[in-house]
């Protein structure tokens, strides 16, 4: 890794160094954090700040979804949520609060434990709160914003913040969440509804995923975003006659040609030069330039 980078400073929490991230992406593509740090609470998180230079490179990571980290690594700290910021709570009969580090299929099992309706669609998406938030992640017609009544933010200079789906303007695939602010954790109003009836409403939806998702390898889900005007990113791809083609241990899946998998051995070179291709070609023969949907992280951040 670079030498420009200070010495990290002394923490509570220990730091590795060197960690190999490929094991907490979905990819599992991505080479060593020059540090890597978990904080447990919200008190150590906002320690870690105060601590870190203005010009220290960071990257968050929850569920390790949606991202693309070079094989160099991350020239960097690397704070991963996952492994804490973990609670869930029912505030009252309608309101859950979940921390940045719960996944979305505990918040979705966890809802239906408890009798609220309309987080099943969470239960099938990889990632964390924190991530979900940022990105506004949804399917089969709901989001995040639909649920989020608000959301506690940590500012770079460790203030914490209450923001409304409004005051994150809140869209298809997006959330204005300043650069270096970071998600701690969302309070989700839900709809009472029957357990049993809820349990069913998540196993259709993971019948449906199963059946038009290629869920036998590793991917990062949507690689491109639905492109404005109408249309879907993968029938775009399919017309193009990207199906099927590869890079390396990469391969557009055919099941569904949004997705890329790591069919075995994939690097980040292999995905990033069959993410060009496809848009190339999907450019050339309809004139559309599709949108990256995944975030990629260059090796000095």
């Amino acid at each position: 890794m670079g030498g420009g980078v200070p010495t990290f400073p002394p923490l509570a929490r220990p730091v590795v160094e060197g960690a190999i991230l490929a094991a907490r992406t979905t990819w599992r593509v991505g080479g060593p954090a020059r540090w890597l740090v978990t904080p447990t609470s919200i008190d150590e998180l906002i320690a870690l700040g105060h601590r870190l230079t203005a010009t220290t490179p960071r990257l968050l990571l929850g569920g390790g979804s949606n991202v693309l980290i070079d094989d160099a690594g991350f020239d960097g700290v690397v704070i991963d949520l996952k492994s804490g910021l973990r609670r869930l709570r029912l505030l009252d009969d309608q309101t859950i609060e979940a921390e940045a580090g719960v996944t979305m299929s505990a918040l979705a099992h966890f809802a239906r434990r408890q009798g609220l309706a309309g987080a099943e669609f969470l239960a099938g998406i990889p990632g964390s709160i924190g991530g979900a938030l940022r990105m506004n992640a949804g399917a089969y017609g709901s989001a995040m914003r639909t649920l989020l009544l608000d959301a506690q933010v940590l500012d770079p200079t460790g203030v914490i913040h209450t923001q409304t789906p409004e005051m994150l303007r809140m869209a298809y695939r997006h959330t204005a969440l300043p650069p270096g602010w970071i998600f701690l954790s969302g309070r989700f109003r839900l709809q009472p509804g029957d357990p049993e009836a809820i349990r069913r409403t998540m196993r259709d939806l993971h019948r449906r995923r199963a059946a038009s998702q290629p869920l036998d390898y590793p991917s990062a889900g949507s690689v491109f975003r639905t492109p404005p005007g109408g249309g879907t990113a993968w029938r775009l791809i399919d017309e193009a006659g990207c199906a099927g083609r590869g890079r390396g241990g990469a391969q557009v899946a055919e099941k569904h040609c949004n997705f890329i998998l790591n069919r075995g051995g994939a690097r980040s070179r292999d995905l990033l030069a069959l993410i060009e291709r496809v848009r190339e070609k999907v450019f050339k023969m309809s004139g559309i330039e599709l949108e990256n949907e995944v975030l990629v992280i260059p090796a000095k951040g």
